[in-house]
């Protein structure tokens, strides 16, 4: 008779939960605050306040900064220490510039090699980018954006273009968290812009392509409330 594991001796084919770790959660918080603008640019993020309030020792918390750090979302000035990051307009200015750029020559391709698949694609982002918009939930609906956006790029055929198209939306997406008015619009103009776009793509009009694509980014841009940085923000903004 064959011998039966007891699970109660720790047998390795127990299932157990997922706990995050300290880090993973100090991070988590971080992120979530930034993000929601609990944390506003400029912010210092001080690690023994930090590990103070929520209960953990420095090392998650200095752990936990690193990793914003990489992100985009938090820069270390030498003997002052990590602040959420407060970019110049030029410094926006620059990275939609670029932007527009790629994103332009990706219409462009994809208007001469586009396929149906992609079109169906496409058409359903912009409709959950609807739906998203609806329950304000900010990351969701970057995330359902940059899908259409990464669909663009790839639907141009150039694999390369793709990955410049994503580089430069991580970067951009931390400026649109920052200071778009995301929260406050009644109406978002996005999907309707998109529509354009797909629409220019259906006809197989390059120029109308880039067109839509070029209105689109830059009505994005003009959009940003980059004068509005000094919005008060909570005290205890980990409670939040």
């Amino acid at each position: 008779m064959t011998d039966q594991a007891d699970p109660g001796k720790g047998s390795s084919n127990v299932t157990r939960p997922f706990q995050a770790s300290s880090e993973d959660r100090v991070y988590a918080r971080l992120r979530s605050a930034i993000v929601k603008r609990y944390i506003g640019p400029g912010k210092q993020l001080v690690e023994e306040s930090l590990a103070r309030q929520l209960g953990v020792s420095r090392t998650p918390v200095r752990a936990a900064i690193r990793r914003l750090v990489y992100d985009g979302f938090v820069e270390v000035v030498p003997h002052r220490g990590a602040f959420v990051i407060r970019p110049t307009r030029r410094e926006i200015e620059d990275a939609f510039a670029v932007r527009i750029g790629l994103e332009r020559m990706a219409a462009r391709l994809a208007a001469g090699c586009v396929s149906p698949e992609d079109l169906a694609c496409l058409d359903e982002l912009i409709e959950e980018e609807a739906v998203t918009f609806g329950y304000r939930n900010v990351e969701a609906y970057y995330r359902v954006n940059d899908a259409f956006h990464l669909k663009l790029a790839e639907a141009s055929g150039n694999r390369t273009l793709r990955k410049f198209v994503a580089d430069v939306l991580a970067r951009v997406n931390i400026y649109l968290i920052l200071f778009d008015p995301f929260m406050r619009l009644e109406v978002n103009p996005s999907p309707e812009q998109h529509r354009d776009i797909v629409n220019a793509l259906r006809r197989r009009d390059p120029a109308g392509a880039e067109e839509a694509v070029r209105r689109h980014l830059e009505n994005t841009l003009a959009g940003l409330e980059l004068d509005k940085v000094a919005e008060q923000y909570p005290d205890d903004y980990l409670a939040v």
